[in-house]
């Protein structure tokens, strides 16, 4: 059913698994009383497998106000439902000094139609983080503000810790709140070329006249100066190629509240209308695991 590591759900029928819900079904998967399961138990979802045409866009982090502002309007104009995993110190930033115009913005998207994971709460490296550790710092933390702008019934579909960063602790995390490890088939690689871009660490063509000009004088094309308009034309690029190269129908795909990736949703919109796929939240593409 789903692309996972080290765990079975063969004791699940489709039906049984669907009518629980991740979080229950979680449980169940992991065993009964209530106990966290061995860090090897916990289910990793990177991948749901479906003959549907469906896939999954999900946005990380969300500093930016503006960004996740604009690409949940974008998105809720084209009728698309998100998957958004906010860092929690980025909601509490929103609750207790939100900029003007983008006020109430958690409780907006969600009336947009997007949905909520949790990425904890600061985007600290958890690599040395025991599980009290993650609890006390990360999870708790960004809970209680994930539910002051959502309110308290708020349960995020699905734990994404930062940079992917699967740790024995992170499993025993998942499987104590019952929240599945949803991670990513496919890497928009926004974030990546985002920092190349700014850097002016990009690849692009020179202009014509530069190599005419090299010709003659041999300087290495490659060594000229990219402009910070063309990287960023290169980024949008590098999205729409990485689309081209790993989309698959059950694809969950990984963005960031980036200006790359802002601009880059007209093309990759008509790459997946051109493909004949519908991206769809996280929680009604389970709906479609075959």
């Amino acid at each position: 059913m789903f692309d996972t590591e080290a765990v079975s759900i063969s004791g699940l029928s489709r039906r049984q698994f669907l009518g629980l819900g991740a979080g229950a079904a979680l449980g169940a998967v992991l065993g009964a009383g209530g106990q966290v399961a061995k860090a090897n138990s916990a289910r990793i979802i990177r991948h749901v497998y479906t003959n549907a045409r469906k896939v999954c866009l999900t946005y990380d982090d969300l500093w930016s106000e503006y960004y996740t502002l604009r690409f949940g309007r974008e998105y809720s104009r084209h009728n698309v439902g998100l998957t958004l995993f906010p860092v929690g110190l980025a909601v509490k930033n929103n609750l207790d000094r939100p900029h003007a115009g983008y006020e109430n913005l958690y409780p907006r998207l969600r009336d947009m139609g997007h949905e909520f994971g949790c990425h904890l709460f600061t985007h600290r490296d958890i690599r040395n983080f025991g599980l009290q550790q993650l609890i006390d710092e990360e999870m708790e933390p960004t809970l209680h503000v994930m539910r002051r702008a959502l309110g308290p019934a708020f349960q995020p579909v699905g734990l994404r810790p930062p940079y992917g960063v699967v740790t024995d602790a992170v499993q025993e995390l998942s499987a104590r709140y019952g929240i599945p490890l949803i991670l990513w088939g496919l890497d928009s690689q926004d974030a990546i070329c985002t920092k190349q871009s700014e850097s002016g660490d990009c690849e692009c063509d020179p202009p014509p006249s530069f190599v005419s000009y090299a010709s003659v004088w041999g300087p290495d094309p490659r060594d000229v100066m990219c402009t910070q308009e063309q990287c960023l034309e290169s980024c949008i690029d590098a999205i729409v190629n990485s689309y081209e190269h790993y989309l698959r129908p059950g694809t969950i795909i990984l963005h960031h509240a980036l200006k790359a990736a802002f601009l880059a949703i007209p093309s990759t919109l008509r790459l997946l209308r051109a493909w004949n796929m519908q991206p769809i939240r996280f929680s009604e593409l389970l709906h479609y695991a075959s």
